[in-house]
């Protein structure tokens, strides 16, 4: 049951990252920041098709973690929970940074 919440929700976070990656591409400039740091604020900028960069590397996290466990793992439901764990924590580290990169370069 938990693991199945976990995977719903890994689908879900990839989902609205590329809902808001595709919301930006649309509303940007030919020219967007795409990283920001406390010491140097935005430090790097790029063409506007870079902001698929953020769904890209949650698509490819889940996929890879989901062929570890189709393959490696299929038998151990503990692993198969912490690996669909660790995927949701990388997928917020991902919303959250693409969000405070958004909310930068709005204010």
């Amino acid at each position: 049951m938990i693991r199945r919440l976990l995977f719903v929700a890994n689908i879900i976070l990839v989902l609205l990252l590329s809902a808001l990656a595709g919301w930006r591409y649309v509303i940007s400039a030919d020219f967007v920041p795409l990283h920001y740091t406390v010491y140097f604020g935005l430090d790097r900028f790029g063409p506007k098709y870079d902001l698929f960069l953020f769904p890209t590397l949650g698509l490819t996290f889940f996929l890879i973690n989901l062929l570890v466990i189709k393959y490696a793992i299929e038998d151990n439901k503990l692993w198969r929970g912490v690996i669909y764990a660790i995927t949701l924590v990388i997928e917020f580290i991902l919303l959250a940074s693409f969000v405070l990169v958004i909310l930068k370069d709005m204010g």
